[in-house]
């Protein structure tokens, strides 16, 4: 039942991952006003307030591929090489929106005038796609039993990673007992309540790139997650049954925002226990 719970967490956490990201290949090269443009004059439209609107021309390669949000009126109108977008007088920011590059809002740093023409020009940053990037991540492990750690890794469109997680709880008993506390022979313990708990684990595996800011990482390793009782009399015994030791596996995604890094994972030992692991780090 635990185990299911981490899962279905893990799995709603994946489907909230922003998946388009951050435009981060797509580059503004200029911003302008054209004052001899007379597009916004001559073709004029009008906003929810029934004052003219601004217009902004677009240029960028396959302006097709791309729509626009934001305060903008109407349909956009394309042109090879270059989207026309109608804003509302007084706009200060524009939604530039494609599957490829995902979503940037650009900042006007003034207000869009009635009836005005003003060009945005857009590039793509093919080196800055093709870039290979280290991913520098603390991590925690979000299960029973909590563990902190870091993962690094090198990635371009295919890479690898490496990573450790450790709880920092050194655990040592003087003896077993099963989950429902009997020794070997069926007898029952008696005990406190207290228990400690100790994590670790070292994976490494491969990450390919999804997307322009989405990572797949997934490997295998080592690792145990121990659990102990302390019975009355002050000994503590080792839970058999909730305690693991051998094969980790782990798959997980990580997300770039510009040079941050978000991740969210799920990790299994001996495909017994599961845990979550999450990190913000940066990646550059």
């Amino acid at each position: 039942m635990k185990n299911f719970f981490v899962w279905r967490g893990i799995i709603l956490l994946f489907l909230g991952l922003p998946f388009a990201g951050f435009a981060q290949d797509l580059k503004v090269v200029s911003f302008e006003l054209l004052d001899r443009d007379i597009l916004a004059r001559a073709n004029k439209r009008f906003d929810v307030n029934d004052e003219p609107c601004a217009v902004v021309r677009v240029s960028v390669p396959d302006a097709k591929d791309y729509t626009f949000g934001g305060n903008v009126i109407g349909e956009v109108l394309y042109r090879p090489g270059e989207a026309i977008v109608y804003m509302a007088n007084g706009s200060t920011s524009l939604n530039i929106i494609s599957d490829k590059f995902g979503t940037m809002k650009y900042e006007f740093g003034q207000r869009l005038k009635e009836q005005t023409t003003y060009k945005l020009v857009l590039k793509y940053d093919a080196a800055g796609a093709n870039k290979t990037r280290t991913l520098v991540m603390p991590v925690v492990g979000v299960g029973s039993t909590p563990s902190y750690g870091l993962m690094v890794g090198i990635v371009k469109k295919f890479g690898g990673y490496i990573k450790a997680k450790y709880n920092f709880a050194n655990q040592s008993t003087d003896g077993e007992c099963t989950g429902e506390g009997l020794d070997g022979a069926g007898a029952e313990y008696w005990f406190s309540g207290e228990t400690k708990g100790s994590r670790l684990s070292v994976t490494a595996g491969a990450m390919f790139r999804l997307a322009k800011p989405l990572y797949l990482y997934a490997g295998g390793g080592y690792g145990y997650k121990k659990l102990a009782w302390e019975t009355v009399d002050g000994q503590w015994l080792e839970n058999a049954d909730e305690t693991y030791q051998g094969v980790e596996a782990e798959t997980g995604l990580v997300l770039r925002l510009n040079n941050f890094a978000l991740s969210a994972g799920v990790q299994s030992n001996s495909f017994k226990y599961a845990e979550a692991t999450v990190g913000i780090g940066i990646m550059f």
